[in-house]
């Protein structure tokens, strides 16, 4: 048996698992694989060809002041030189339409793209016989009328009223209007599919939009409208109180606030009480003490600190080690008081004592605390 067989034959069980793992998760994505999400037709954020999302990405790198909107038309901002960008609304209520167009009254623009504008928005529309697929557009720009080729695919024409301007028209009748209203304008057409992400580039489409798009350059916003497409931005729970209502009670909230923080303690830096620091000095040195004691490590002990006052001194004197205790109090007298020059020339007696060999003599704790006070003195010089 060949080597290869004979290694196919001892993993024949290891080779079995692994196909049935692959096969099992070749299945699973093929019967659970995700689907894209679906989004609306016409909306600002959609890459899809129904999508408008291109026209709006090119308005951004214009730096177009473009925002959404995803609120009903009734609850539009009340200043003006705005701009509401509508691509083919989904049944919005007549209600809505009457606050929209007093919103353009206060001196705001709409922008309107709709196959069925007759449908309440205040405009009247006829049913051509035209055909349809690409046709010639004729644009007034400035004195001259352009011709442009573009594709329309709804039958209904715009009936022109008293003060309408005719902007497009193609052989069977008005694409594009735009009429006065109060001190605001509504541009109008029965294209929205102008704007799509598949049609925008097709023919003369976007030349034929863009002009309105991109505005006179005076916006101070262009609102770009979601919310008929099915997309809803949910106010905050205080938007259900009046406004002057929320501004009462965040003041009352800032005094009480004040108020309690004049009333209140302050709280500084954390001191520990010197009162705890001594009594947790003396317990701590009894007990080391009586440890020492116990272990009869007395001398031990004092003579370690004598050691370390003796090279203190060293440190901050330049006494030698080996100095005479009596030098070290002609010393201290120029630095120290009297009793503390005394002190220590009494310390460094009994350390000398201790390095010939002699036993702690007297109270270890007093002699202890003795110590550790002349250290604690020197250190600080």
């Amino acid at each position: 048996m060949s080597p290869i067989k004979q290694l196919l034959h001892r993993n024949k069980h290891v080779i079995g698992l692994a196909v049935c793992v692959m096969l099992f998760v070749g299945l699973g994505l093929i019967v659970v694989r995700p689907q894209p999400e679906r989004l609306a037709p016409y909306v600002s954020f959609s890459a899809d060809v129904d999508g408008t999302k291109g026209v709006i990405e090119l308005l951004k790198e214009k730096q177009a002041p473009i925002k959404t909107w995803k609120r009903s038309w009734s609850e539009l901002p009340a200043s003006t030189g705005q701009t509401l960008l509508i691509v083919e609304p989904a049944a919005p209520l007549d209600g809505e339409w009457a606050k929209l167009f007093e919103w353009v009254e206060r001196g705001n623009e709409l922008l309107l793209f709709s196959r069925n504008l007759g449908a309440g928005d205040g405009f009247q529309t006829e049913r051509s016989d035209a055909l349809s697929g690409t046709a010639t557009v004729m644009r007034q720009e400035g004195e001259a009328v352009v011709e442009r080729m573009a594709e329309v695919a709804i039958k209904q024409r715009i009936t022109l009223e008293d003060g309408d301007i005719e902007l497009l028209r193609d052989p069977s009748g008005v694409i594009g209007v735009k009429r006065p209203h109060g001190e605001g304008t509504i541009v109008a057409a029965v294209a929205p599919e102008w704007l799509t992400n598949e049609n925008v580039l097709k023919h003369d489409h976007f030349e034929l939009v863009w002009p309105w798009l991109v505005g006179d350059g005076n916006r101070t916003v262009l609102w770009v409208d979601e919310y008929h497409h099915g997309y809803e931005e949910t106010p905050g729970f205080l938007a259900v109180y009046p406004a002057w209502l929320v501004s009462v009670c965040a003041g009352l909230a800032v005094s009480l606030l004040l108020w309690l923080w004049q009333r209140g303690k302050r709280f500084g830096p954390a001191y520990t009480p010197r009162a705890w620091t001594v009594r947790r000095g003396d317990e701590t040195l009894r007990a080391v003490a009586a440890w020492y004691e116990r272990r009869r490590f007395k001398s031990e002990a004092l003579a370690h600190q004598a050691r370390a006052l003796r090279r203190l001194l060293l440190a901050r004197w330049g006494l030698p080690l080996e100095a005479a205790p009596e030098e070290a109090e002609r010393l201290a007298k120029d630095r120290l008081s009297e009793a503390q020059a005394v002190k220590l020339e009494r310390l460094l007696r009994h350390a000398q004592a201790l390095e010939r060999g002699a036993g702690a003599d007297g109270d270890f704790v007093e002699r202890t605390r003795e110590y550790g006070e002349m250290i604690a003195l020197l250190e600080k010089e």
